[in-house]
């Protein structure tokens, strides 16, 4: 439930229909720099410029997960009056640290103030989705808003040349989480169906109430009941198969146990436990320097980036629970140490996992213990 109420907290759902203060056909609101950080040019004028500009995070699996993507884009579409710029509102120093292990080819800037964020976001707060691409022609026209991998070739031509772009179409609301929020008679409410669409989402509100889309049964107890994926047997009719979940409970929020219950009800599973014998990774502490202590204050975050994970403000032992939920062996520290650090960890293989840790002095040694396996199996 960790992982749930860091990040749910956040309300951070990717996704462009949350930006309301700005229009395709309306004039863009000024972008405000405070600090020109890698690729800076020798004419920092805005005026008269194509922009590409993307919104995008150290914490945000999803924005480090389109940087390749838009490299590709640049590298295509590359002229002397188009710029792309890259922004976040993060400080300098947490930005090069992210610099150094991931390669954009763009215009990388901050803006402390948080102005363009507000600007191109709610007009409050700032923005609500993470990653976002906005196209401004040199007139200071919005002409496209977007994902940034949904930026394509098409676009871009249709951009530069002066043709008219499409929004994409505004995705789908969460249909009655809201009303079974508001209703403050209804204290327990639980419903799982099989999932309708296959994109993941996450949305909750504190420990008490959350909707789920489009999970599978293993995604559930791992990030709901804190089960280790590679500690759990299901049915093999079950694996892939996706589930659509809302929960609420207010009276007991932290109690999942009514939750686990009606799950196995409603899907005729019986559960039980048993110890096996398996490989594990015990991780050791071999060069404490080489550690990223973490800069963010507010939060802790995990966002996904394909072939690597983006940890912020994560303990070492918490880091190593989730990527034990992405590798066929756990990952264990033989110590205690509280203390949050940021890490991009590769996840293409275990090679690269422990490649990765090695990077921040972690080293890790093969070692053959006792574990609980949770074991579900459809009922007789």
């Amino acid at each position: 439930m960790r992982q749930l109420i860091s990040i749910f907290m956040l309300l951070i759902i990717v996704k462009t229909s949350a930006q309301i203060n700005i229009k395709v056909g309306e004039k863009a609101p000024e972008i405000n720099i405070t600090d020109w950080i890698e690729n800076v040019p020798t004419d920092k004028s805005l005026n008269g410029k194509y922009i590409v500009l993307e919104f995008w995070a150290t914490w945000c699996g999803p924005c480090i997960a389109a940087v390749p993507h838009m490299n590709k884009i640049q590298e295509e579409f590359n002229q002397e009056d188009l710029y792309y710029i890259s922004i976040t509102d993060e400080s300098i120093k947490k930005v090069k640290r992210s610099l150094k292990r991931i390669n954009f080819n763009s215009i990388v800037v901050t803006d402390l103030t948080k102005k363009t964020q507000i600007n191109y976001g709610d007009g409050v707060k700032g923005l609500k989705a993470y990653p976002l691409t906005v196209l401004i022609d040199k007139k200071g026209i919005i002409k496209w808003i977007g994902e940034p991998k949904k930026l394509d070739s098409s676009i871009m031509s249709t951009f530069l040349s002066k043709k008219k772009t499409k929004l994409n179409s505004e995705e789908k609301k969460s249909l009655g989480f809201k009303d079974i929020i508001r209703d403050k008679d209804l204290k327990y409410y639980f419903d799982i169906d099989e999932a309708k669409g296959t994109e993941m989402l996450k949305q909750a509100i504190g420990t008490s109430m959350f909707k789920l889309g489009s999970y599978r049964l293993d995604d559930i107890y791992n990030e709901i009941l804190n089960v280790k994926k590679s500690q759990l047997e299901l049915p093999e009719d079950l694996k892939n198969k996706r589930f659509d979940v809302t929960y609420k409970n207010i009276e007991k929020g932290g109690d999942l146990n009514m939750l686990e219950r009606d799950i196995l009800q409603k899907l005729n599973l019986q559960k039980k436990t048993k110890l096996k014998t398996t490989k594990t990774y015990i991780v050791s502490i071999q060069n404490k320097s080489l550690l990223e202590e973490t800069l963010e204050k507010r939060f802790s975050a995990k966002s996904d980036a394909d072939d690597k994970i983006i940890f912020t403000a994560y303990t070492i032992n918490n880091t190593l629970d989730e990527l034990s939920n992405v590798s066929s062996t756990s990952f264990k520290i033989n110590e205690v140490d509280e203390v949050k650090y940021d890490f991009i960890i590769e996840i293409k293989s275990e090679k690269d996992i422990i490649e990765s840790l090695g990077t921040y002095g972690l080293i890790v040694q093969e070692e053959d213990i006792e574990v609980e396996y949770v074991m579900l199996s459809k009922k007789e």
